[in-house]
Order: structure tokens, then C-alpha cells, then sequence
């Protein structure tokens, strides 16, 4: 059970942390293999780039978990603490439909080129996140209504 909570708290950031590293150590190799040793690196570069995308979409899920995306907030301030449960949910499943079909088209375009092998894991991990977020939303809320309920409020 130890192990499945540090993936669920720490995934994102270990991977970021890997992946980044890993950038870093692929783009310095290159600078120096090609500036001076004068022979580039041919795969470096393309390495380099799927590395970026993975540090933006895993960096995307870390954000969404971590509830960072920007927002804008003036109308949801003035909701009711009902209503404010009830915007996050709404908000959270027109997201989750956003990236599925996203993680649909990313599937169907990844398989079309055949050779890539890379599928929109982070927009996978995003709409996960986004139902973990909306399971903690409503806890959250009928735990503290419960509680007001107990104390007479």
C-alpha cells in the first residue's frame, strides 16, 4: 500500500525530475559532441524534443493534480459553497471530455505513423487526476456538510 501512495503523490514529480535530467545530459552531450569534437549526434535532437513534450504534458498532470492551472475565479467566488462544489465538478467533466477525445485523436495520429510508439500519456494522466480531483471535491464537501449537520449548524 506504501508503494501505490508514493506513485500516487510522488509520480509525476519523479518523472519530471528523470526526465528533466535526462534533457539536460542529451543537449549538453550534443553541444559538445558537436562543437568540440565536430561530430553532432544524429538522434540527440529528436530525443531531445520528445523529452520536451513529456516534461509538458507529465508537468500539465503534476499542475492539474496539484490544482495550478490558471483560472478565472470572480464568478465562482460569489457561488455559494454548493455551488462552488458543483462549478468544480461541472468544470472538471468538460475537461475530462476535452482530454479524452484529445487522448482519442493523440491515439488514433500516434498509430498512424506506425513507427512512433508514443500514445498521449499525460493527457491520460491529466483526465485521472481531474477524477481524483472531483472524488476529493465532493468528500470534501459532504464530509463538512456532515460535520455542520453534527454540531447543529
Amino acid at each position: 500500500m506504501k508503494v501505490l501512495k508514493l506513485i500516487d503523490e510522488k509520480l509525476e514529480e519523479i518523472f519530471l525530475v528523470i526526465i528533466l535530467i535526462a534533457a539536460v545530459v542529451i543537449v549538453a552531450m550534443q553541444v559538445v559532441t558537436r562543437y568540440i569534437f565536430k561530430i553532432p549526434l544524429p538522434w540527440s535532437e529528436e530525443i531531445a524534443r520528445y523529452l520536451f513534450l513529456w516534461l509538458t504534458w507529465v508537468g500539465a498532470s503534476y499542475a492539474t493534480k496539484e490544482r495550478k492551472h490558471v483560472s478565472i475565479d470572480l464568478v465562482y467566488e460569489k457561488l455559494p459553497e454548493k455551488g462552488q462544489m458543483i462549478c468544480k465538478v461541472i468544470t472538471n467533466i468538460i475537461w475530462m471530455a476535452f482530454l479524452l477525445m484529445m487522448v482519442q485523436l493523440s491515439m488514433k495520429l500516434t498509430l498512424s505513423v506506425a513507427s512512433g510508439g508514443q500514445t498521449a500519456t499525460g493527457m491520460g494522466l491529466m483526465a485521472f487526476r481531474l477524477i481524483q480531483n472531483c472524488y476529493k471535491d465532493v468528500k470534501a464537501y459532504t464530509e463538512k456538510k456532515r460535520e455542520a449537520n453534527v454540531n447543529g449548524n
